[in-house]
């Protein structure tokens, strides 16, 4: 198991066995600092089950995915949102008429 199989899953949470193999270290051991809070990315405890953030674990260890840049607002992107205002004010006016 690798980082890489990791960032390829789909699912929101991994197991302690799957981070404990890529972290090469003991599942036991793993689920114990989970339950004594000692990890550093997001944990979910339920009595005696544990889960582990799949995109928290990921972004400890440098794997995240970066984060999108928002659209650059240009004057074209302006003039639609003002549009989409003048519009918007349009049917309120209308509806508080009724």
């Amino acid at each position: 198991m690798t980082m890489d199989d990791i960032k390829a899953m789909d699912g929101d949470w991994i197991t302690p066995a799957t981070a404990a193999a890529v972290m090469k270290m003991d599942t036991g051991r793993l689920i114990q600092y989970a339950k004594d809070g000692q990890l550093p990315f997001a944990v979910r405890i339920s009595g005696n089950r544990v889960l582990i953030g799949r995109k928290s674990f990921l972004d400890n260890f440098g794997y995240g995915e970066p984060e999108k840049k928002a659209p650059e607002l240009t004057p074209e992107l302006i003039d639609r949102i003002l549009d989409e205002l003048r519009g918007i004010r349009e049917l309120i006016v209308e509806v508080l008429k009724k």
